[in-house]
């Protein structure tokens, strides 16, 4: 290669590493092990063991997720990062913390209970993050995306399950869309109770708090839950005229002890 194009060639790879979007998506091969290991949708976390057997993995992988420059990554790759890095924190805080038996009762809020959400305990980007500051400006006002909370965690029995793999950009509208398929077919997922053309569609509580999201974003409660319905299930609501009810909620934590 004579000298003009060697020129060429290295000046195209230095602006390719200052253009947004194509940094390495970081490794979370160690998050999916650790999910193998001690996850079950149907039972939740083994916290015990993963505390006494690999908080050291755990520490570790947030102390790298905590150095990532997430302004470079794609912004699926984003999106994917920030769920990760939201069920990660929240896991990591419990074990930290264990045993508890309700993540809000770490909280010094003795009537609600809600403000360890509020808590600086995430660091990224040189700067300490709540897991409010990580859901509400990272996630939900960053991508207004419904499919969500689905996805993200608070150690409660009644959230949602996590998903037994990390999230990915090249897969995680697929995970998404799968995440909110799952949880709808689940035992916690949407209850249809039909007589002549009235049907009662109830669902978990997060729709309720977070209704916004689902109509903004969504199209609504009902509409959004029928797109993720096995079509038997949607099927029973074609036609009728649906009222809302919700799951009451179970902040127990979604403790799996062996």
């Amino acid at each position: 290669m004579n000298r003009p194009l060697r020129t060429l060639a290295l000046s195209l790879v230095l602006l390719a590493a200052t253009l947004p979007g194509l940094a390495a998506e970081p490794d979370y091969a160690a998050w999916t092990g650790l999910l193998e290991t001690y996850y079950s949708p149907q039972n939740g976390m083994d916290y015990q063991g993963l505390r006494k057997n690999d908080l050291a993995t755990l520490t570790k992988l947030a102390g790298d997720l905590s150095k990532v420059d997430v302004g470079a990554l794609a912004r699926n790759e984003q999106l994917a990062f920030w769920i990760n890095l939201y069920n990660i924190s929240t896991v990591k805080l419990i074990c930290d913390n264990y045993p508890t038996k309700s993540i809000r009762d770490l909280s010094t809020d003795p009537i609600v209970r809600l403000n360890v959400f509020k808590k600086e305990i995430v660091p990224q980007g040189g700067k300490m993050m709540s897991l409010n500051d990580v859901e509400n400006i990272k996630i939900r006002e960053g991508f207004k995306d419904p499919r969500i909370h689905f996805a993200i965690n608070c150690a409660a029995k009644s959230c949602p399950p996590m998903r037994r793999e990390a999230f990915t950009g090249a897969r995680v509208n697929e995970q998404l869309d799968d995440q909110a398929r799952v949880f709808f077919a689940g035992p916690g997922g949407a209850k249809i109770t039909r007589s002549g053309s009235k049907a009662t569609l109830t669902v978990t509580k997060v729709m309720d708090w977070f209704d916004d999201d689902f109509d903004d974003w969504g199209g609504g409660v009902v509409a959004f839950t029928k797109k993720f319905l096995a079509p038997d299930k949607r099927a029973q609501l074609d036609g009728a005229k649906v009222s809302l009810s919700y799951y009451e909620y179970n902040w127990d934590l979604n403790d799996w002890k062996r």
